[in-house]
């Protein structure tokens, strides 16, 4: 046995050697290396939430704003009750002709020689006898404002083309409109604008 084992090691002894040394070498590695770090947890990037973006806001728009027509400052023709009303649109009785008519004015009653004044400055465009009205007056203001007086005493105080100041005696009530002579001596006033026959009690105020 012991032959056996000195031909064996006569022929391996030195890679045994050789084996044990490195054997004893990487144990002694593997015991004095420092433990390894932990590996680092890679960096997480965070990103904030998008901030919306603002809303656009419409740019301002200068509006220009129609002021609302307001009543002319007209000022009553003359003093007196009130006979035949405005009835452009519907029918009312006339005492006159007995029958249901429109009437596209307002009846001023009053006594024969009443003044009869202008409601507005303006212009007298028209001076007239109509056969159902009597002695007329036109007078033209601002704005395409008309205003007309009929069932007058007389022709007038005036004639066309002058300029008449608000509150000027353009002339007297009488009698002359054959067409409601039945009322007794009165003022017919009529208030117009562009062609269109307006109420006069929505645009006449108190006034001298």
């Amino acid at each position: 046995m012991r032959g056996k084992w000195k031909r064996f090691w006569d022929r391996h002894g030195y890679l045994c050697v050789l084996s044990a040394c490195l054997l004893l070498v990487a144990g002694t590695a593997l015991w004095t290396r420092a433990p390894e770090e932990a590996a680092e947890a890679p960096s997480v990037t965070r990103y904030a939430s998008p901030t919306p973006a603002p809303t656009p806001q419409p740019a301002s728009v200068d509006l220009t704003i129609e002021p609302a027509e307001t009543p002319a400052p007209f000022v009553y023709p003359c003093g007196g009750e009130i006979g035949m009303e405005f009835a452009a649109d519907r029918l009312v009785y006339n005492e006159t002709l007995g029958e249901y008519r429109t009437h596209e004015g307002v009846d001023f009653l009053g006594k024969e020689g009443d003044a009869v004044r202008a409601a507005e400055d303006g212009t007298v465009t028209r001076v007239w006898e109509d056969p159902l009205l009597g002695h007329c007056i036109e007078v033209t203001h601002r704005d395409g404002y008309i205003t007309r007086y009929a069932s007058l005493a007389t022709a007038g105080l005036v004639g066309e083309g002058e300029e008449v100041a608000c509150g000027q005696v353009l002339g007297t009530m009488g009698t002359s409109a054959a067409l409601e002579c039945g009322e007794g001596p009165h003022l017919h006033f009529e208030l117009r604008r562009l062609q269109e026959t307006l109420d006069p009690m929505k645009f006449l105020q108190a006034g001298t």
